[in-house]
């Protein structure tokens, strides 16, 4: 397999791969959207649940997919889209919200919280990357010489 096929088949693999988690975390958390809107700090609770569920799922998926390869290093931000289009199309179909205010709050804060979680992937990823490639190198350097 070609290495550009490869990276296609990649990107394919992770984008199937977060459409269904995508629609896994709308599943398990689906009751738990209408709580968001609670006047106390409850709501606020809450929320941050859900900032904190969607970035740290595209912290992990960018930083996975960033650490595998060099070319596609923006592919993660459509990766975290991918993740929160379910959330947004199904919360939307079932009418999880008592109004169209609170709907759009949601859907800028989960749409912040997984962008921001895809740019620290990437930085994280590209770390990890450069990592691993210095220990292969220092480990193929000392290895050619005996040490």
């Amino acid at each position: 397999m070609t290495h550009q096929k490869q990276q296609i088949a990649r990107a394919f693999a992770y984008s199937g791969a977060t459409l269904m988690i995508g629609v896994v975390i709308f599943f398990f958390t689906q009751g738990l959207i209408p709580f968001i809107e609670l006047p106390d700090i409850a709501g606020s609770v809450f929320l941050l649940g859900f900032i904190l569920i969607f970035l740290n799922l595209s912290f992990a998926m960018a930083r996975r997919f960033c650490s595998k390869t060099f070319e596609m290093e923006r592919f993660p931000y459509i990766i975290a889209i991918l993740l929160i289009l379910p959330t947004l199309i199904l919360s939307a179909a079932t009418d999880r919200f008592s109004g169209i205010t609170a709907m759009l709050l949601f859907y800028l804060i989960i749409t912040l919280s997984s962008l921001t979680g895809a740019y620290l992937g990437i930085r994280s990823g590209r770390r990890k990357r450069d990592r691993l490639i210095q220990e292969a190198l220092e480990t193929g350097q000392s290895g050619k010489t005996g040490i």
